[in-house]
């Protein structure tokens, strides 16, 4: 009788009965040994004996088939809860604690940046404030080997950081493009931390880069009843557009 199902400690329809038949048969040979120790002896074993023993077998045989298949059914249905259990989608932001911001830069990511700038366009849409928004692109990093162009990301970042005002925020927009959220600040004054950043990243990675280091930086305010995607669309257009200034600062004013 084949019982690996039962030794792999799966259950299966075959396990209860394999284990059932082994068991008979265990009892069946101490049955045997009894009735042939009592004709060897001479004390005879009529047909009620043997009667007895055959109840015997059949009621051992039918407790352990009904307590094997009962344990077996309980452990299967354990075994597929915990299956069904581990088939469950895994919830990304359930493993990360910080789903808002980059795991490189430290900074916020496109997704926090999305909740910032929806914020602050309500606010100063609601109660007529100020608010410019800017992308910086690094030029030349795809020259870089992966690992010191992750780097100069992170030295971007903290440079930059520096640069602001504490009420400002900063985020990693794409792989290569960060973007500041200026409060309470008009074109103008974008325009001067436009020439801040600018100055403090050429002076502090120019001289240690092993390309051609340059940024692009594009500049432009929010302009009250607009949505989103028209502010985005036109920082964007700045961005573009500054790779072709001396300076490589573009400000777009409406």
């Amino acid at each position: 009788m084949n019982d690996s199902s039962c030794n792999n400690g799966k259950a299966s329809a075959g396990c209860p009965l394999a284990l059932t038949i082994k068991v008979l048969l265990v009892v069946a040979a101490a049955e045997f040994a009894i009735h042939a120790y009592a004709i060897f002896s001479g004390a005879g074993n009529d047909a009620d004996q043997l009667l007895k023993s055959l109840i015997r077998i059949l009621i051992v045989g039918i407790g352990v088939f009904f307590f094997i298949g009962l344990k077996g059914s309980g452990t299967g249905t354990a075994e597929s809860e915990s299956s069904k259990e581990s088939e469950e989608p895994v919830d990304d932001n359930a493993l990360n604690p910080l789903p808002n911001i980059d795991a490189l830069t430290r900074t916020s990511n496109e997704r926090g940046l999305t909740i910032s700038i929806l914020e602050l366009m309500a606010l100063a849409d609601r109660y007529g404030h100020k608010l410019s928004i800017g992308m910086i692109k690094a030029a030349n990093l795809e020259q870089l080997e992966k690992s010191a162009a992750d780097e100069a990301m992170v030295n971007m970042a903290g440079l930059m950081t520096e640069s602001l005002r504490l009420p400002d925020r900063i985020g990693r927009f794409k792989d290569d493009v960060f973007m500041v959220l200026l409060p309470e600040s008009d074109i103008d004054g974008a325009a001067i931390v436009a020439d801040r950043l600018r100055e403090k990243l050429q002076k502090g990675m120019g001289t240690d880069s092993a390309v051609d280091f340059s940024v692009w930086i594009g500049m432009t305010e929010f302009q009250r009843g607009e949505d989103m995607q028209s502010l985005l669309e036109r920082t964007e257009a700045a961005v573009i557009q500054s790779e072709t200034e001396e300076n490589g600062i573009c400000i777009k004013r409406g």
